[in-house]
């Protein structure tokens, strides 16, 4: 599908009836699907309002690209969009990157420092891993969101928190809220609009129009304009299961790309072997790669692996349990066969 180049590096989004929404890379979310076509007609009736949103799905699904989306049909579109990680940072550290600091609040605080509730201004703030806050930091976190000011570290002047909210997260909240991890009035705060994004594998309409898309995107990127899709590659794709979600389509289309020769088309023997036994080849006939022990073996185990983890709600060391073995074999037969949980 041939679209338009995203020049901004923003959304450029497109009505109901068309299949994408253009993104810094091309099209960031397909519409060919009946789940994503349903996001896109939410995205764009909860985008006017100031509600907080709370972006839920697995790894890989695209919750910041979908805020982003949410921010570009909002009248905030002209403001910025701030993206914080809220599993990288703790303690002080956590607090000076949403607050800032004035010059002089602690050692080496040389200058004044705007925090990302100050740069979000009344933009969107985007916060991924929001599961992630440190304990001790939550309280401080809802303070501003229920009074919409906040201090620089060192301050004494109230500043005003203008921006408006989207959240992201893989884990369950409710879950982490009651044994104890995660605030119940801050979850209530956040979760005003939930939203769900479907993993790639319940969409399976969208797996071929991204691959194409992908590879597209980079062959161009890596002047290899003569690579194709034959018929067996794209059977291996709409059957693999994909709990990397898009972002594993996205890195394993670049990969391709890479290590495929440039005119030559791109078979199903040129991907991983577990995508590849899960296909038959151009002659009706499995891929010669699968016919051996060890590949069969290795089928066996990871699709063992993928029940077990999704038995256990994607608990590993549950998982170990439910395949009776150790988690350090566990650990081993997940880095042998090159599995991204």
């Amino acid at each position: 599908m041939s679209t338009p180049a995203s020049r901004s590096g923003k959304f450029l989004p497109v009505d109901d009836d068309n299949d994408f929404a253009l993104g810094p890379d091309g099209p960031a979310f397909l519409f060919r699907s009946p789940a994503m076509r349903a996001l896109r007609r939410v995205a764009g009736q909860v985008a006017g309002s100031d509600a907080p949103i709370l972006v839920y799905g697995e790894s890989g699904t695209g919750k910041e690209l979908f805020s982003r989306l949410i921010h570009t049909l909002s009248n905030r579109r002209e403001k910025p969009f701030v993206p914080v990680n809220c599993g990288v940072l703790k303690g002080e550290l956590f607090a000076d990157k949403f607050f800032g600091h004035e010059a002089g609040a602690y050692t080496g605080a040389n200058r004044r420092q705007k925090g990302s509730f100050e740069a979000a201004e009344d933009g969107t703030l985007f916060l991924d891993e929001v599961g992630e806050i440190p304990q001790p930091n939550q309280v401080d976190f809802l303070r501003v969101l229920e009074q919409r000011t906040f201090k620089r570290l060192g301050g004494e002047k109230d500043l005003p928190f203008l921006a408006r909210i989207v959240a992201a997260t893989n884990r369950s909240l409710p879950e982490m809220v009651q044994t104890g991890f995660f605030r119940a009035d801050l979850y209530y705060r956040l979760n005003v609009v939930p939203i769900s994004l479907p993993p790639l594998r319940d969409r399976r309409e969208d797996i071929l129009p991204l691959a194409e898309h992908f590879l597209d995107l980079f062959r161009h990127r890596h002047h290899k304009h003569g690579l194709d899709l034959r018929p067996c590659a794209r059977r291996a794709l709409e059957d693999h299961l994909w709990p990397g979600n898009v972002r594993e389509l996205k890195n394993l289309m670049e990969r391709v790309v890479l290590l495929h020769p440039d005119g030559m088309e791109i078979m199903a023997a040129d991907l991983p072997l577990e995508m590849r036994c899960d296909t038959v080849g151009d002659s009706g006939g499995p891929e010669p790669d699968c016919l051996s022990l060890e590949a069969a073996v290795r089928e066996a185990e990871t699709r063992a692996i993928r029940r077990a983890l999704a038995a256990a709600s994607g608990s590993k060391s549950r998982a170990a349990e439910l395949l009776r073995i150790s988690s350090r074999t566990f650990r081993h037969k997940v880095a042998q066969y090159g599995m991204k949980l």
